[in-house]
């Protein structure tokens, strides 16, 4: 049955953010991570750290008795890699080929095996496939260091989140004593430095924020008004997608 003329009716809002990507980028420490997290709670949306993907490659290569060092090999593991971040009772798990992987990620032998496979540029080729493919279902938030200038360079909003080195050492260390984690605390410092030195400085896909991002410096920022800021921006380009607006 027709509405009657000169009633207006109303429709739900699509608040599934189908096709909308969120890139968060910045150097470890600066809380883009937790932010991205919060943010796909928030609005229901997938969340991918893209960090991880290089080390469930790896881990694939081995789970299937492969050698890292075989090219061929790493490079279909990638075409085919069956990953994601799933929100569980825990948070956010990430899972390879349905299983929670978030520990074993972790490995020394998968850090190996990653740094290996991220030699490969039919890897990178998949992996970037891999995560241009997100978003086309819901929504999707996805932290790294270049979402916004290589990957998703033409999202409509991107963050790049940054903050002093000394907090985000001291961020570090929180973490990993909230983990249980043993830890030098100069040896992880320095690390942390020598990974800031090797994102900004290398040549390919370097650690640089977007000309068209919004930049947050969160050294004395809470977790709430670096949110605060976010979603406000999120907001005023896709109001659509909080159903409360």
């Amino acid at each position: 049955m027709a509405p009657r003329e000169g009633l207006v009716v109303m429709r739900p809002k699509d608040t599934s953010g189908k096709g909308i990507v969120i890139p968060i980028d910045g150097p470890a420490g600066s809380g883009k991570s937790t932010m991205a997290k919060t943010i796909a709670d928030k609005l229901g949306w997938d969340y991918l750290e893209s960090g991880a993907l290089y080390r469930a490659v790896g881990l694939s290569v081995l789970e299937a008795g492969g050698s890292p060092e075989d090219k061929e090999v790493a490079i279909a593991q990638a075409e085919n890699l069956d990953f994601g971040c799933r929100k569980t009772g825990q948070g956010w798990r990430n899972f390879l080929n349905d299983q929670d992987a978030t520990e074993n990620l972790r490995e020394e032998r998968v850090s190996d095996a990653a740094s290996k496979v991220s030699t490969y540029p039919g890897v990178r080729a998949a992996l970037l496939e891999f995560q241009r493919s997100y978003g086309l279902k819901k929504g999707a938030v996805i932290d790294g260091r270049d979402i916004g200038t290589v990957v998703f360079p033409g999202a409509q909003v991107k963050f790049f989140l940054d903050a002093d080195i000394e907090v985000r050492i001291q961020r570090r260390f929180g973490e990993l004593r909230e983990k249980g984690v043993d830890f030098d605390p100069e040896t992880l410092g320095a690390n942390l430095r020598e990974r800031d030195r090797r994102d900004r400085e290398r040549e390919q896909a370097p650690l640089v924020s977007a000309e068209d991002a919004i930049r947050i410096e969160t050294t004395s920022l809470s977790i709430d008004q670096v949110l605060e800021i976010m979603i406000s921006a999120i907001s005023d380009k896709y109001p659509e997608v909080f159903p409360t607006h």
